[in-house]
């Protein structure tokens, strides 16, 4: 009885694990998407600035210049946040996988890890803490 109550809780955790990395994955491509957006929408902004640049003859070639690398710092630091997301997300998924791979490889005293390495049985992964806005 005892067993089988261990195999039913260790497929329910396969199957919030499963879930949860799936929804990583939907995260990371939704986000990746807007990264696309964004770019995009720089080429419009950027398209758009100097088709006026280009009809306006009062401002020196600096002050244009100035607009055109305030627009680009503007979408730069843009996609830094979108991708600084991705990068959490990714990381997030890792840990799940290394997780899964030293809980699945426990058996006996010792058991091989990433690259071949020696993990005691009793190890336990440090817990880590997700930033997201």
């Amino acid at each position: 009885m005892n067993n089988l109550l261990e195999k039913a809780k260790s497929m329910s955790k396969v199957v919030v694990d499963s879930g949860a990395k799936t929804m990583l994955k939907t995260d990371i491509v939704f986000l990746e998407r807007e990264v696309k957006t964004r770019k995009q929408k720089f080429g419009v902004e950027i398209y758009d600035l100097m088709a006026q640049l280009e009809v306006d003859d009062g401002m020196s070639v600096e002050e244009k210049e100035g607009k055109i690398r305030l627009a680009f710092d503007q979408a730069r630091k843009d996609i830094a946040v979108i991708q600084a997301k991705i990068d959490c997300k990714k990381e997030e998924m890792t840990t799940m996988q290394v997780a899964e791979a030293f809980a699945s490889g426990t058996s006996g005293g010792s058991s091989a890890g990433a690259a071949g390495v020696e993990v005691p049985a009793d190890h336990q992964p440090a817990a880590a803490t997700i930033v997201t806005d």
